[in-house]
């Protein structure tokens, strides 16, 4: 069950009612993120594909041609046809971090992840 959460541009950070700390990302630059997966895999794409194509194709290769998930990485064919992807980050400290730069947000090295998260979630609910 969710503790709390916040929201920072493409990122959801969460914490769980046991103090853990989850972060995710839902990509805005949907075809963007297929190139990173596609790098990520050495997966051969055509610079031609369009956004619907590429997901469709790293589906057919990684998944059930609707869902496929890859690694940290996840991609969803909709009904619609559209392409959804996002990521749950298995270096959740690293990705606090990351989130952390892009906001100005200063922390101390010495806080572990609860702690981390738990200031951050704060942060962006109070800003």
């Amino acid at each position: 069950m969710e503790k709390k959460s916040a929201i920072s541009g493409e990122y959801i950070v969460t914490q769980q009612e046991s103090g853990t700390i989850k972060v995710f990302r839902i990509y805005d630059n949907v075809i963007g993120s297929l190139r990173e997966i596609a790098a990520a895999q050495n997966f051969a794409y055509s610079p031609d594909w369009n956004t619907r194509q590429f997901g469709k194709n790293i589906c057919k290769e990684f998944g059930d041609g609707k869902h496929a998930e890859i690694g940290e990485y996840y991609v969803n064919v909709l009904d619609s046809g559209a392409i959804e992807t996002y990521r749950k980050y298995a270096n959740t400290i690293g990705a606090l971090r990351e989130i952390s730069a892009n906001i100005g947000f200063a922390y101390e090295d010495k806080w572990n992840t609860q702690t981390f998260g738990s200031k951050l979630i704060d942060h962006l609910s109070e800003n």
